[in-house]
């Protein structure tokens, strides 16, 4: 019998409830003064106000709406600075996954006076507990509302802070909050929301817990991605991606992500592609590669299965090659890139992205099958060629 330890948000509140929640949220969370992090286009899109006006009628608040996507250091050094301007006793994060990460990043700032966002670097660098924190995510993809790690671009590289303190206190899913996302946004996010639970299913850190939030997430996923993307007012389609990318954020927030994400992050960052978009292309990619475990053919094969395949009576080889060819089709169905040439990827390239690959010791250390120099390059090329 093994042992496993699973950390989760403490508190998880569903349905289109933030106005009316976030108020005695806060107050339930002894707070005083809000810290809002946002970014200008959710104050665009009229979300910021359904958050700014019930929360000011409880606590005084402030807003730092200036987050990039993908922040680099520099970005969560001026939200350190920005959460120590006061004394804070509440981050609310609104927004996608930058947005929430460097919530997390502030609610760390305004309890450790001593330490920058370089100190945060790492496993559990972060010494006192963060203050509390409120997040509300905008996307349904990158399941930031649900992990312990906030991500940062660092010389061109993403790098983790990862802490049981970047847990999120209080989590608010609302459908109407990413019925905003246009078409393209909804398709690649809910992709990425896909390979993190596939990642996560077929990790060597999965466990029986992780395997259910991860199964459960592909399901909802492949019910609902498609609908969401085509029809966005459809809030019970939204409401199950934004359920799925948080248990996909629950299943790879405790089991890890793998050699999808490790070559997702090495051209991702390099060439400004989004996240959600490189994570997606190299899925599949990354299925094929570790089918050659037996033992991942049988979880590819539970994969086909939840994805609405009938694999009765295939073998767990063919079942495996089913939910490869489900999530290639996926990708071709919401015109979403399958080939890094499509991307602009210089092919004289390739032998730096493969380098690269092999670098990224963390995901690769969990991943089912081993990945030498040349085993990368040949992931490096197939991606290219889209073979």
């Amino acid at each position: 019998m093994g042992v496993y330890t699973v950390q989760l948000p403490k508190r998880i509140v569903f349905g289109d409830v933030v106005e009316e929640k976030i108020g005695a949220e806060a107050k339930g969370l002894g707070a005083e003064k809000a810290f809002i992090v946002t970014d200008g286009t959710i104050e665009k899109a009229g979300l910021l106000k359904k958050v700014e006006k019930p929360l000011k009628e409880v606590v005084e608040v402030d807003i730092f709406d200036n987050v990039e996507s993908e922040p680099t250091l520099e970005v969560a050094e001026t939200i350190v600075k920005a959460a120590r301007a006061a004394r804070y006793d509440l981050v609310v994060g609104v927004g996608g996954g930058s947005v929430l990460d460097m919530a997390k990043v502030a609610a760390a700032a305004a309890s450790n006076p001593e330490q920058g966002a370089s100190d945060f670097l790492g496993a559990n660098k972060i010494v006192n507990p963060s203050v509390p924190t409120i997040l509300i995510p905008t996307t349904a993809g990158t399941g930031a509302e649900a992990t312990p790690f906030a991500l940062i671009i660092v010389e061109g590289k993403k790098k983790a802070i990862a802490s049981p303190y970047n847990l999120a206190d209080v989590v608010l899913i609302s459908p109407s909050f990413t019925a905003t996302m246009p078409p393209e946004v909804t398709a690649s996010t809910g992709m990425d929301a896909l390979s993190h639970a596939i990642e996560a299913f077929i990790s060597l850190g999965a466990n029986p817990l992780t395997d259910s939030f991860a199964l459960e997430a592909i399901r909802k996923i492949a019910d609902n991605l498609e609908e969401a993307v085509s029809h966005g007012d459809n809030l019970d389609a939204r409401l199950k991606m934004s359920i799925a990318a948080m248990l996909a954020g629950m299943a790879f927030g405790n089991a890890g992500v793998i050699a999808g994400h490790a070559a997702a992050h090495t051209f991702g960052a390099r060439y400004k592609i989004p996240h959600g978009v490189a994570a997606a292309l190299a899925l599949p990619y990354m299925m094929e590669y570790n089918a050659k475990e037996p033992a991942v053919k049988e979880r590819l094969a539970k994969v086909a299965r939840e994805m609405g395949e009938d694999v009765s009576r295939l073998t767990e080889e063919e079942a495996a090659s089913k939910a490869i060819s489900r999530v290639k089709n996926l990708l071709e169905a919401l015109k979403l890139p399958t080939r890094l040439a499509d991307l602009d990827v210089p092919a004289g390239d390739l032998p730096d992205l493969a380098e690269a690959l092999v670098k990224e010791k963390g995901y690769l250390a969990r991943n089912p099958r081993k990945i030498e120099q040349k085993d990368a390059e040949e992931i490096i090329a197939r991606m290219w060629n889209g073979e």
